[in-house]
């Protein structure tokens, strides 16, 4: 089954001009694990150079992290989750990315 048929199995909160929304978001899922599977070729290509690996790596990281916030919001997008569990996760999630110095701590100023 397509990322886009599971997606809408899911209860697809989209109706009329949200389905753009929807569609934007599965493109952008499917960006990530294209990008994800791509760098995870990449990485065993440059095995004698330690400084691309961990270049590649860090992307690797930047990437699964992604894929998490946008697993999330596509269980929101479906139907799964209501908007305050949504939120909820959304705040956990990046509490715990900043935690693990995966995310930058919010800015004061912003």
């Amino acid at each position: 089954m397509s990322a886009r048929a599971r997606f809408r199995a899911g209860g697809n909160r989209a109706n009329g001009g949200e389905k753009h929304s929807v569609d934007g978001h599965l493109r952008l899922m499917e960006r990530v694990a294209a990008d994800q599977d791509d760098v995870l070729c990449t990485i065993q290509l440059v095995a004698d150079d330690s400084a691309l690996q961990a270049r590649l790596f860090d992307q690797l990281v930047d990437l699964l992290v992604e894929g998490m916030f946008l697993e999330v919001r596509r269980s929101y997008l479906a139907g799964e989750l209501e908007r305050a569990d949504y939120v909820e996760q959304l705040g956990t999630l990046a509490e715990r990315c900043r935690e693990q110095g995966l995310l930058p701590f919010p800015s004061r100023h912003a």
